[in-house]
């Protein structure tokens, strides 16, 4: 009669430990890419005089017309991109709110750990 207590207790416990075992693996996951996402932000961060110098000689260089940079497409082409990751992004959002979480942490914990 005990062993048979025992063992049903087990099995309920287990059954616990089965149905959370995807929402762990979830809240690790984005905790780690949240991490290394933050960490790399705060490093290119350093980057970031130089590549606004870049694009500012890059405008410059369109104004002067020493590059011919069509605008009109180039802003056609990046709303196209984003028109076609929008959906993709609020779907995912919206069905992963643990992995969004844990990846808003590690992000904080990258960027603080990386200064």
């Amino acid at each position: 009669m005990w062993n048979r207590n025992l063992s049903e207790a087990s099995l309920k416990g287990e059954n616990k430990m089965n149905s959370l075992s995807p929402i762990i693996y979830v809240l690790i996951i984005g905790g780690i890419a949240g991490y290394f996402i933050g960490y790399l932000i705060k490093k290119v961060s350093n980057f970031a005089l130089i590549i606004g110098i870049f694009v500012f000689l890059l405008m410059y260089m369109v104004y002067t017309k020493a590059v011919n940079l069509d605008l009109d497409e180039l802003g056609a082409t990046v709303t196209r991109f984003t028109d076609a990751l929008a959906p993709l992004g609020l779907t995912a959002l919206a069905s992963s709110a643990p992995f969004v979480g844990s990846f808003v942490v590690g992000l904080v914990l990258g960027l603080k750990k990386a200064s």
